[in-house]
C-alpha cells in the first residue's frame, strides 16, 4: 500500500478517536461531518481508505502490539530478553496474561476503530445518489472487506467478540453481546463474498494495496477452511486469478524490499522511503529482531531451533529467513556474540534499517503461498490426497526440493511443516496450533521456555477489561 498511505495519514489523524465511544456523542471542527464526506466520490473513497490505517501500526507499536501476540507465541519463533524483560510482553508470551493486559487490548481497540469506519461507508455510501451503482457497490465492497478482515483478526485471537454492524448514533448501541463463532465466520463469509464480487481484480498503480476480488477471495477462503468447511474453502481460492508463486530466485526479494509488487502478493500494508520522513509511516522489525551487537538491536525474538531442525539441505528459504553466526548479510560477514543466535530477517532489508530503527519493507498480510498450502489442507481434510500432495510439492519445487510421495498423517505431517517453514513470522503458526488443537503439545516438543504455562484458555486472549467495564452486556472471560 505505497501511494494511499498519505489518504491514511491526513484523514485517520483528523479523526483523533481514543476509544469506542469518543466517535458516538462528540461533533467538533477537526472531525469530518456528514455534509464534508458522503458528498462526492473522492471525500467518501478518503474515508474509506482510512480504515486501512488500523491494519498495522507504525513504529514500535507494530512489533510489540501486533507482531509479538501474533508470532511469538508458537514453536518457530523464540521469546528473547527484550521481550521477556519487559513485564507486559513477557505475560503474553509466557501464557500469563489477564484481560486487563494492554497488548490484546491495543489490537482489541484499533481493530474495532477500522470496522467503525468500515461501518460508516457501509452505511452512507449506499445513499450518496451523485454516484453510479457501480461506485456505490464498489465502495461498499472495499469496506465490508476491511470489516470482514477485521472480524476475522479479532475471533482469531480473542475468546469472543461484538460484532457492530450498524453506525452507533449513541453509547447505548455500543451495549450488544458477543456473538457465537459461527455466527462471526457467517457475517464475515457475507462481507468477503459480496466483496469478491464487487471489487476489482487489481487497481492502478496509484492504488496498489488497495484490497481486490482476490485478495477478498483469499480471505474467504482462510475463513472457510477456519470454520472446516473445506469444499467451500476450495471453491473460494479457485476464483482467484493472476496470481502464482515467485521463482526461488525471486524469494528473497518478497521481504527485503526489493521485489514487492509481484505475482504473489495479494494483500500487503506497504511503507516506502519518501513517506517515511514525512509522514513518520515505517515499522521496526529489523532493530526489533537484532540482538544488542548488531547495530544496536532490541533482541526480541530468534528463530527457533526447533524450526531450524524442520529445514532440509538446499532449502532456499532458509537464507532468506533466518540469518546465522558467520554469514553475510547486507554485504557484510555478521557475527553475534552468542554464535548459536539466530536471527530472523523477513522484513529486514539492511544494517541501516537497523541503526536507524526504521524499516520499510511491505509487511504482507496474504499471499499466494499461503494459499496453495491451505488448498492443501483443504484436499487432506476431504480425503483427496492426489490433490494435497500436488499442492505441497509445488511449494516444495519452489523451495528448491524434490518431490515426495506421502499419504494419510505423514502427508498432514508435511502440510503443517511446510506452513511453518514457509509462513514463518507471517501471523500464521500460532493459530495453525490452536486450529489443530496441539498447542501444548508442539512447544513442548519444541522446547519453548513457558509450554508448561500454557492451558486450553490460553488459546485466546480474554476479552479486554475496559470492554467488559463499559459493555453491560458482556461477561469477564472465564479463567481470567
Amino acid at each position: 500500500m505505497k501511494n494511499i498511505a498519505l489518504y491514511i495519514i491526513l484523514f485517520a489523524s483528523s479523526l483523533m478517536m481514543v476509544s469506542c465511544e469518543d466517535y458516538l456523542t462528540q461533533e467538533s471542527p477537526d472531525k469530518p461531518t456528514t455534509d464534508q464526506v458522503w458528498v462526492s466520490y473522492e471525500a467518501a473513497e478518503s474515508y474509506l481508505v482510512s480504515a486501512y490505517s488500523y491494519l498495522a501500526p507504525t513504529g514500535w507499536r507494530y512489533h510489540e502490539y501486533y507482531y509479538l501476540p501474533q508470532n511469538f507465541r508458537g514453536d518457530d519463533m523464540f521469546p528473547e530478553g527484550g521481550t521477556t524483560s519487559w513485564s507486559y510482553l513477557g505475560r503474553i508470551v509466557g501464557f500469563n496474561n489477564t484481560a486487563a493486559d494492554g497488548v490484546p487490548a491495543y489490537m482489541w481497540r484499533n481493530w474495532y476503530k477500522g470496522v467503525k469506519l468500515a461501518n460508516d461507508v457501509i452505511a452512507n455510501v449506499p445513499n450518496m445518489d451523485m454516484l453510479t451503482q457501480e461506485q456505490r457497490d464498489e465502495l461498499v465492497a472495499e469496506a465490508k472487506f476491511l470489516r470482514g478482515f477485521y472480524f476475522l483478526n479479532l475471533q482469531m485471537n480473542f475468546h469472543s467478540i461484538i460484532m457492530p454492524l450498524e453506525v452507533a448514533t449513541s453509547p447505548a448501541d455500543l451495549q450488544i453481546p458477543v456473538t457465537p463463532v459461527e455466527g462471526v465466520y457467517a457475517q464475515v463469509e457475507e462481507d468477503l463474498t459480496f466483496a469478491a464480487k464487487h471489487l476489482p481484480a487489481s487497481w492502478s498503480d496509484d492504488n496498489y494495496g488497495r484490497a481486490t476480488s482476490n485478495a477478498a477471495y483469499a480471505f474467504l477462503g482462510k475463513t472457510y477452511l477456519f470454520a472446516e468447511q473445506y469444499l467451500d474453502a476450495i471453491d473460494a481460492f479457485a476464483e482467484i486469478k493472476g496470481h502464482d508463486l515467485v521463482s526461488g530466485e525471486d524469494y528473497r526479494g518478497l521481504f527485503d524490499g526489493t521485489n514487492e509488487q509481484n505475482e504473489e502478493v495479494l494483500f500487503s500494508r506497504g511503507y516506502t522511503a519518501d513517506q517515511m520522513d514525512i509522514l513518520y509511516l515505517y515499522h521496526q522489525l529489523g532493530v526489533a529482531m537484532a540482538p544488542a551487537e548488531l547495530n544496536g538491536g532490541w533482541f526480541m525474538a530468534s528463530i527457533s531451533d526447533y524450526f531450524m531442525s524442520q529445514l532440509e539441505d538446499g532449502d532456499i528459504r532458509k537464507a532468506a529467513t533466518v540469518l546465522q553466526d558467520g554469514e553475510t548479510f547486507d554485504g557484510e560477514v555478521i557475527h553475534f556474540d552468542d554464535p548459536d543466535f539466530k536471527m530472523s530477517i523477513k522484513y529486514v532489508e539492511s544494517l541501516n534499517a537497523i541503526s536507524t530503527n526504521r524499516s520499510v519493507v511491505d509487511l504482507i498480510l496474504m499471499r499466494y503461498a499461503d494459499v496453495v498450502l491451505m488448498e492443501a489442507e483443504a484436499y487432506y481434510e476431504l480425503g483427496k490426497d492426489g490433490e494435497a500432495l500436488d499442492k505441497v510439492n509445488d511449494i516444495r519445487f519452489r523451495a528448491g526440493l524434490g518431490d515426495v510421495n506421502l499419504s494419510g498423517t505423514t502427508l498432514r505431517d508435511e502440510i503443517r511443516k511446510q506452513r511453518m517453514i514457509e509462513l514463518v513470522g507471517e501471523n500464521s503458526r500460532y493459530y495453525d496450533l490452536v486450529r489443530w488443537d496441539i498447542v501444548k503439545e508442539q512447544l513442548s516438543n519444541a522446547g519453548q521456555p513457558f509450554a508448561q504455562n500454557f492451558e486450553t484458555k490460553h488459546k485466546f486472549f480474554p476479552i479486554p477489561l475496559e470492554e467488559v467495564q463499559r459493555n453491560s452486556q458482556v461477561e469477564p472471560t472465564p479463567g481470567f
